[in-house]
């Protein structure tokens, strides 16, 4: 009978976008599977307890209950301790049984008292904010960061915020109504015309001041304008071509210096953007194409190679390296593209990803060398960067 609560509850998990760990999915033959189990258990987020008569006398049961615990305790709580009692189980026997040093009673504890086929609803209302919070969420890495970042920002802040963005929140649940604020912060809202009313700009109205810290209201501010305006389309091709294995070239029509910057935060997804430089070519005589190139060089000699000499090999080497960690090395040139100037930074630096950002970048339409970004009218340009320089002061 336990096995049929057991098979239904995978399928239910897995349905609400879990990737349950169940014996027999990580058992091969001959494995240890008591240990092999525990160790899975430390790559989880949770873990659900059946309690049926069985579980009540099971040794291992208890074992994998207290692995759980310390898991909880580890993560500062954020580990899920789900127990579940099954027909035959009455809670008041949980403390003379094999579990009972364990007080799962401390827990918020479900009675699935029906059959198999009927999983409680409890189980999806505990386990969705875990969902969204973790995998269901589209950019969790930032969402997760941008959820730290408003902790303090009291319910009733929080409440409104989520009115005003237009998502849902659950009642007393505030860890999870941080992460639907942060999802709805994250989304993409595009305006049609300056100064047109926009969610987002109304949602850091309100509690952006609750943030004390200078820090964290400008991170806030950086990583929320670029996902509210810049195309999903255009950091998708930006984030495509940086992990492309040949030339990389983008070509953005723009006029302002604040909007590639944008781009590449939006293109990057996680906390840390991408590097971005914007060498300028030195004025020693030496002709623009090989003055820039020069800039180049020290800017990778100082930033990359960390101050010691390198050769192209041992460049090639390092910028794959910075790519693993951190994402593509972004070069950022203020101007329309060239061909012979595009073909020489490639020839001298085939690891780095060229943006160049001009009003006349459009032209670039024919080079058959570079990506054309999606881009913004001149007055979506304008509404981003006005809206940036005036929430990060």
């Amino acid at each position: 009978m336990c096995r049929d609560y057991l098979d239904a509850l995978e399928a239910h998990v897995t349905e609400l976008g879990c990737d349950p760990v169940v014996d027999r999915r990580v058992l091969g033959g001959g494995n240890d599977w008591n240990s092999k189990l525990l160790k899975e258990i430390k790559h989880c987020h949770g873990m659900i307890i059946l309690l049926s008569p069985h579980a009540l006398t099971s040794y291992h049961v208890m074992e994998e209950a207290i692995v759980a615990a310390a898991e909880r305790a580890g993560s500062d709580e954020a580990f899920l301790i789900l127990p579940v009692t099954l027909p035959g189980v009455r809670r008041r026997e949980l403390p003379d049984s094999m579990l009972g040093k364990q007080n799962l009673g401390r827990f918020d504890m479900i009675d699935w008292k029906t059959g198999p086929g009927v999983p409680s609803a409890r189980i999806a209302q505990t386990l969705r904010p875990l969902v969204e919070r973790l995998g269901g969420l589209p950019y969790p890495q930032v969402t997760d960061f941008i959820a730290g970042r408003i902790s303090e920002v009291s319910d009733a802040a929080l409440e409104r915020t989520a009115e005003i963005l237009g998502v849902a929140t659950l009642a007393y649940a505030r860890d999870h109504s941080r992460y639907v604020v942060a999802q709805g912060l994250l989304t993409e809202r595009p305006v049609h015309r300056l100064g047109e009313s926009c969610a987002m700009r109304l949602a850091l109205k309100h509690f952006l001041p609750q943030v004390r810290i200078k820090e964290h209201r400008e991170e806030i501010v950086d990583l929320v304008v670029p996902f509210a305006r810049v195309p999903k389309q255009a950091a998708d091709q930006l984030r495509s071509l940086g992990c492309a294995p040949g030339e990389r070239v983008a070509f953005l029509q723009s006029a302002l210096n604040e909007t590639p910057d944008m781009y590449v935060r939006r293109a990057s997804e996680v906390p840390e953007p991408w590097v971005l430089r914007k060498p300028v070519p030195r004025q020693d005589g030496s002709g623009f194409i090989d003055g820039l190139i020069a800039e180049i060089r020290d800017v990778l000699a100082s930033e990359v190679a960390m101050g010691f000499g390198y050769d192209k090999e041992e460049m090639r080497e390092l910028l794959l390296q910075h790519e693993e960690e951190s994402g593509p090395f972004t070069i950022v040139l203020h101007q329309a593209p060239d061909p012979e100037l595009i073909h020489r930074l490639l020839s001298e630096f085939p690891r780095l990803l060229f943006l160049f950002a001009h009003p006349q970048a459009g032209d670039g339409r024919r080079s058959g060398r570079a990506m054309f970004l999606e881009t913004l009218t001149s007055s979506q340009e304008k509404d981003m960067v006005m809206t940036h320089r005036k929430y990060r002061r």
